[in-house]
């Protein structure tokens, strides 16, 4: 274990709850429904975005470049090795959190969604913590996250494949670490949406705290709905209608953005052809994952799986 890690540290009174997952993959959702648990504390007032520990420390890098591509920097996967390499680790972290929890709480919650290939590190140097991944299916994300993402990227359906692809890398560096962590709950954002009494039930018990019946009416369901016509058919039969809405509000001073427009228009031409790229190249690698590129809506229960082999995608 790493030096960070002793019988005296002030986090032995407390149990460290770390969330990770990719953006708009529900991490936020749930950092904050199990913040608001009476035995829990997230990080508040930081006036980070999100207030996300990632932000405000200087331990580790955080804020890997664009939300749609920091995972494939190489300083994105920690272990405990570079826990070991640092044996302050421990203590810096903890001086740059811990005024911003409720030090009269049991459990402590930091969530960043790099979190999800960071697991080992922290696990190094704050033992006996607990990891809680939301997962969502790959083209719901990517779609999701795409106004982030640059021009050449999938900002404008151009390059599209490219934020699936990262979804598929992060998710295959976080497999292969999950199996060496000794406290895990992987929940998936489908599951959470369709039934999140049941899965709130796992992380209460799972963590040990309270959440009542208001984390359960926190949840919106349903959110996706539009993502599965619009991959299916990049959303052809609604793009008349979208243009023409579009068309009539340029100009206006509370006018829909011209990027919107652009959107929806490379969205009809492109997506049905990249659905197909995405089948070939990334396909078998994310039924690997528990999902179908057929079902935007379905996760198999999450196991722990062998890393399919990297296939070159043709996504640039």
């Amino acid at each position: 274990m790493s030096g960070t890690s002793t019988s005296n540290t002030p986090w032995n009174n407390h149990r460290i709850a770390f969330v990770g997952g990719l953006h708009r993959s529900g991490t936020t959702l749930l950092a904050r429904i199990i913040g608001s648990s009476p035995n829990a504390s997230g990080l508040t007032g930081t006036g980070a975005v999100m207030d996300e520990g990632q932000h405000i420390q200087d331990t580790y890098l955080g804020g890997l470049g664009n939300t749609s591509e920091w995972s494939f920097h190489p300083q994105a996967h920690l272990t405990e090795e570079d826990a070991q390499r640092t044996p302050d680790a421990g203590a810096r972290l903890w001086q740059s959190w811990s005024p911003y929890w409720d030090l009269d709480r049991a459990v402590l919650v930091e969530k960043s969604p790099p979190n999800l290939t960071k697991m080992r590190y922290f696990q190094e140097i704050f033992p006996g913590s607990r990891f809680v991944v939301v997962t969502r299916h790959p083209v719901v994300q990517a779609l999701a996250v795409r106004k982030w993402a640059t021009r050449s990227r999938g900002r404008f359906t151009f390059g599209f494949p490219r934020l699936v692809e990262h979804w598929v890398h992060a998710h295959d560096v976080f497999a292969e670490d999950a199996l060496h962590i000794e406290n895990l709950l992987v929940l998936r954002y489908e599951h959470l949406m369709r039934d999140p009494a049941g899965e709130l039930g796992r992380v209460a018990r799972f963590l040990g705290v309270e959440l009542d019946d208001d984390a359960v009416d926190a949840v919106d369901a349903g959110r996706s709905n539009r993502y599965a016509e619009l991959w299916r058919s990049g959303g052809r039969a609604e793009l008349a209608g979208r243009v023409r809405h579009h068309v009539s509000r340029l100009g206006s001073r509370h006018g829909t953005p011209r990027a919107d427009l652009l959107r929806d228009v490379t969205d009809a031409a492109l997506l049905p052809r990249y659905r197909n790229v995405v089948g070939e190249h990334l396909g078998d690698r994310i039924r690997a994952h528990g999902y179908d590129l057929d079902s935007l809506d379905e996760a198999a229960p999450w196991a722990p799986v062998v890393r399919v082999s990297t296939m070159a995608a043709e996504t640039r």
